[in-house]
């Protein structure tokens, strides 16, 4: 993956606030939403699968030395977005809003797709036939039939030294995000219960989701304001 200058002109939805705009969406139809039990382990397993990769990709990642192949560049081009992918994918079914999940891979496209396209075309033009005989054995975003049979190698090259404080503070606010979607359709499920008189007791769940948010969002504030060097991916 290559860094490059950000482009003068910024379309109102892009790779930056993509992701601001799906857990804000998401927030919102905790609200009106109903959540289910398949929905919410359904959305914690694309949670982790997510930040596996994303983890995984940041220890195996050389940027801007030489091209990426090994670990988990053998199964997609770009781990990193198919990452990003399964995180946002998670909140929107967390959500309990169908019609979020269904429409988040357009939208998905529609922000990643011009930044792909700028990074391909600057690393074929640095490596060459090289980097073409990569992009014609390996898929794009999601893997095929045949890069998943290099799932045993996605750890191949990986190191901890790579890993940074910023990437410690993102995956905090990830699953900060998510219990924090829980928390409202735990509360909004009381509530209702509430006023139906189903229940009178009190619900120690959602104290328990709310501190957990706290302290998942202040380890993240503190882990992020110890960080060295600046992280922009």
């Amino acid at each position: 993956m290559i860094n490059s200058e950000k482009d003068k002109r910024h379309p109102l939805l892009n790779r930056s606030n993509l992701r601001d705009i799906t857990i804000i969406v998401a927030l919102i139809s905790s609200l009106v939403y109903n959540l289910d039990v398949v929905r919410f382990l359904l959305s914690f397993l694309l949670l982790s699968f997510g930040c596996f990769f994303h983890y995984v990709t940041k220890g195996v990642l050389i940027r801007n030395v030489v091209l990426c192949k090994d670990g988990t560049y053998s199964v997609v081009r770009h781990p990193y977005y198919m990452a990003n992918y399964l995180i946002d994918s998670a909140f929107c079914l967390l959500s309990g809003n169908v019609y979020l999940l269904l429409v988040y891979p357009f939208l998905f496209y529609w922000s990643y797709g011009p930044t792909i396209r700028k990074e391909e075309s600057v690393l074929a033009e640095i490596y060459g036939e090289e980097f073409l005989r990569y992009s014609l054995d390996v898929p794009q975003i999601f893997p095929d039939a045949f890069s998943i049979k290099n799932w045993r190698a996605i750890i191949n090259g990986f190191s901890k030294h790579r890993i940074t404080a910023n990437e410690i503070s993102r995956f905090a606010r990830f699953w900060a995000t998510a219990f924090f979607i829980t928390f409202i359709h735990a509360v909004k499920e009381d509530y209702f219960a509430r006023l139906n008189l189903v229940s009178l007791k009190t619900d120690y769940s959602s104290l328990t989701l709310l501190l957990l948010v706290v302290v998942l969002m202040t380890i993240s504030f503190v882990v992020r304001s110890k960080k060295k060097t600046p992280d922009t991916e």
